[in-house]
C-alpha cells in the first residue's frame, strides 16, 4: 500500500480532528437519548447508543469504512438470575476501521454474546467499532467516564415509578410487526435485557418501554 507523505499526513491529522470534534459535538446534543448502561462484570459502565454514534459520523462523513476478522465464536450455557439456564453464543472479532483515507486504519477487538450467533457476531463487530472510533477521540467520553457527569449521570438506577400503559405496549407490538423486529431481540440491543414475553415486556418500566418505541421509531422512518 503506498505511504502517506508527510504533508498528507499533517493534512490528514487536521482534516480527522476537525471530524472528530464535530461529531462530538453532535453527540452531546443528542444527549442522554443517545447513551445508556452497559452492565459490565459487577459494575455498570455508559456508552453511546451505536447507531447514535453511526448516524453522528454520517452526518460529517460516509468517507469511512471497516472489515473484520472472526476469532472465535463459542457455544454456552449461562445461569440467569431467575436460576434458568439459557444457551448462547459468545463471539470475539477484530476490526479495522478507517476514516477519509484506508490508508490509515485503527484496529481493535469487540466482543459479543447474544441467543444466536450472528447476533453475537454482530454485537462483537458493534464493539469493536465504537472501540476503533474512539483511538479517533469520536465518542472518547464513555471511555473517559465523562458520560456519567453533568446531565449524563446515570449511576442512580432507573426509578419504577410508572408501569406501561396498554397504548405504549400496543403501539410497541405494532412497531415490531412493522420493522419485523421482534421485541425480545430489540429489549436486548437496547436495553441489555432478556424479554421473551408480553409478561416480561409488561414487568419493564414504563421508561424503559419509551426507550423501546424510539430505537423502533429511528429505524421505521
Amino acid at each position: 500500500m503506498e505511504r502517506l507523505s508527510t504533508e498528507e499526513k499533517q493534512k490528514l491529522d487536521k482534516q480527522l480532528k476537525e471530524v472528530a470534534k464535530r461529531v462530538n459535538e453532535i453527540l452531546d446534543k443528542y444527549g442522554e437519548k443517545a447513551i445508556q448502561e452497559v452492565p459490565a462484570r459487577g459494575r455498570k459502565l455508559v456508552g453511546y447508543i451505536p447507531q447514535f454514534l453511526i448516524d453522528a459520523l454520517n452526518s460529517i462523513t460516509t468517507i469511512w469504512g471497516y472489515d473484520y476478522k472472526l476469532i472465535s465464536l463459542e457455544e454456552k450455557e449461562v445461569v440467569r438470575k431467575s436460576g434458568n439456564k439459557e444457551k448462547v453464543y459468545q463471539a470475539t472479532v477484530e476490526v479495522s476501521l478507517w476514516i477519509l483515507d484506508d490508508r490509515i486504519r485503527k484496529v481493535q477487538v469487540g466482543g459479543g454474546e447474544n441467543v444466536t450467533p450472528g447476533d453475537a457476531i454482530k454485537g462483537a463487530i458493534t464493539d469493536a467499532i465504537g472501540k476503533c472510533l474512539s483511538l479517533y477521540s469520536i465518542g472518547n467520553k464513555a471511555y473517559r467516564g465523562e458520560l456519567e457527569l453533568g446531565e449524563f449521570k446515570l449511576s442512580a438506577p432507573e426509578p419504577r415509578t410508572t408501569q406501561p400503559t396498554e397504548k405504549q405496549i400496543e403501539y410497541l407490538k405494532t412497531l415490531a410487526k412493522k420493522t419485523q423486529i421482534e421485541f425480545p431481540k430489540m429489549a436486548k440491543q437496547i436495553l441489555n435485557k432478556t424479554v421473551r414475553t408480553e409478561k416480561e415486556l409488561k414487568e419493564l418500566t414504563g421508561q424503559e418501554v419509551s426507550r423501546l418505541i424510539e430505537a423502533y421509531k429511528r429505524i421505521a422512518v
